[in-house]
């Protein structure tokens, strides 16, 4: 089998990084904020460097963790049908962005502070878009003003309306303990939680080398929960990490690495996945630069060295931002997007954002997913058997001049000429363009279709109201 991807490291490349990455472990070391798993890392045989408060973690521990890691993880949906195993030999899982603070009409643009009833209306708008996977939250829940209780109500209003896999963040070890505590009750208890884990949790470290006290403990929680971990690195070159590509993604790796570890010393086996949502930085403004030509580079770079490793990973970044606005249809953004589709990762996430993740539109939720469902044609599995190259119809074509007629090619051509069953695959040619904003039009049409119905919960009644105690009692602890 054959399928598209990009490759930016070579054999020797992968080596030189990794074992960089191992250096920086060792001779730099990780700063670590919450004492308790310092003091696990430590207990584990992690040693405390000379006259600094980084702790080193020797390359055993490493490879401890390589060893212990699961290389394919289960991120389930609620009811079954929409489970998702990973790595996936022929699949590149989607979802939208996560946590924009604000939501734009991008017809009307006009731009608002998002509530939970637009995170409601968005994860209507997922569940029922096929090419959507899983649901990471686009927005946040800014009409609830407590710190600690936002997360609660963002899961419950997920848990309420999609039956995907809902991907999420603790910043807390009490803040996961009730994410755990309140997925229990959609799955019938936590052991059911742990052999069918129906959110996961993104859970960064800080570059450089640094895990920050209360998102560390929130992961040896979930760890120990079963809870699959995503451990996505944010740095930006020239900023938070070397100006190289290679000096970045050798950082990533060995922040990722770390997090591997306080995993796996939390409790071996724990499902985990290699991330990275790290960029090229800005250095004329010092802000994070999505769009950079490099971005796709070190994307690329990173999930090299999460496959090289043999573990799960998640560092696409699937969207066309506020490009989408301007497309006159769908073939217009597929060019876009093919460039992404091709990054070896098996989640991405993205549809729907607007200015690098600071923002959302419904309308570019709807739009995303359609350019997407036609990208995603350039990373399906080709089949290069004997039987696919077919010496026989070269033999029986030079006879009478013609491939249509043959049985190969009526057998094959579905499969091997995405044009021909979507014309949106087209890229020149042929088709004739619609004008500009057109698509963002027909999108937000479609969007307002969709919210037009019932917004029925796909939950009980009964694990509503439990949702809401656990979140009323945490109200109640929080005051």
């Amino acid at each position: 089998m054959a399928r598209g991807k990009l490759t930016f490291f070579d054999g020797d490349d992968i080596k030189r990084v990794h074992g960089a990455s191992l250096r920086m472990l060792e001779e730099i070391g990780i700063l670590l904020r919450s004492k308790s798993v310092e003091k696990m890392l430590l207990d584990a045989g992690a040693a405390r460097i000379k006259g600094s408060k980084r702790v080193a973690i020797p390359e055993r521990m490493v490879k401890d963790a390589l060893y212990s890691a699961p290389k394919s993880i289960l991120l389930a949906g609620r009811d079954g049908a929409k489970d998702m195993r990973i790595p996936s030999a022929d699949n590149l899982f989607v979802a939208p962005g996560g946590e924009g603070v604000y939501i734009r009409d991008l017809v009307k643009g006009t731009q608002r502070y998002p509530t939970s009833e637009d995170l409601r209306d968005i994860a209507i708008i997922a569940e029922s878009m096929p090419q959507i996977d899983f649901f990471w939250e686009l927005v946040g829940a800014q009409d609830e003003t407590n710190e600690e209780l936002k997360g609660l109500v963002e899961m419950k209003t997920s848990f309420s309306y999609t039956n995907k896999h809902l991907q999420g963040g603790a910043l807390s070890a009490e803040e996961a303990r009730r994410s755990i505590e309140m997925a229990s009750v959609i799955t019938g208890g936590p052991k059911e939680l742990a052999k069918r884990p129906i959110f996961s949790s993104v859970e960064c470290p800080l570059s450089p080398l640094t895990f920050e006290d209360g998102l560390s403990e929130a992961q040896v929680v979930l760890s120990r929960a079963g809870i699959p971990v995503v451990s996505m690195s944010a740095s930006m070159s020239g900023l938070t990490s070397p100006v190289t590509i290679a000096g970045t993604v050798a950082q990533i790796t060995a922040e990722n690495l770390a997090s591997l570890v306080i995993s796996q010393t939390a409790k071996k086996g724990a499902p985990w996945i290699f991330s990275s949502d790290s960029v090229p930085a800005d250095l004329k403004t010092g802000s994070i630069d999505y769009g950079a030509l490099e971005a796709q580079l070190m994307r690329t770079a990173a999930g090299q060295m999460g496959r090289h490793y043999g573990l799960p990973t998640m560092v696409a970044g699937i969207g066309l931002e506020k490009t989408v606005a301007s497309l006159g249809g769908v073939t217009e953004g597929v060019p876009y997007m093919i460039n992404q589709a091709l990054v070896p990762s098996d989640l991405g996430s993205g549809l729907g954002g607007l200015d690098q993740a600071a923002g959302a539109s419904l309308e570019a939720l709807v739009a995303d997913a359609w350019v997407w469902k036609i990208a995603r044609e350039i990373i399906r599995n080709f089949d290069t058997d004997d039987d696919a190259i077919s010496i026989q119809t070269v033999k029986e074509a030079v006879e009478d001049g013609s491939f249509l007629t043959k049985k190969h090619t009526m057998a094959r051509f579905r499969k091997e000429m995405s044009s021909t069953v979507h014309p949106e695959a087209i890229l020149t040619g042929r088709l004739s363009c619609e004008p500009r904003g057109a698509l963002i039009k027909k999108a937000q049409e479609e969007a307002k279709k969709i919210l037009s119905k019932p917004k029925t919960p796909v939950i009980s009644k009964d694990e509503i109201r439990q949702l809401e105690s656990i979140i009323a009692k945490a109200r109640k602890d929080s005051s």
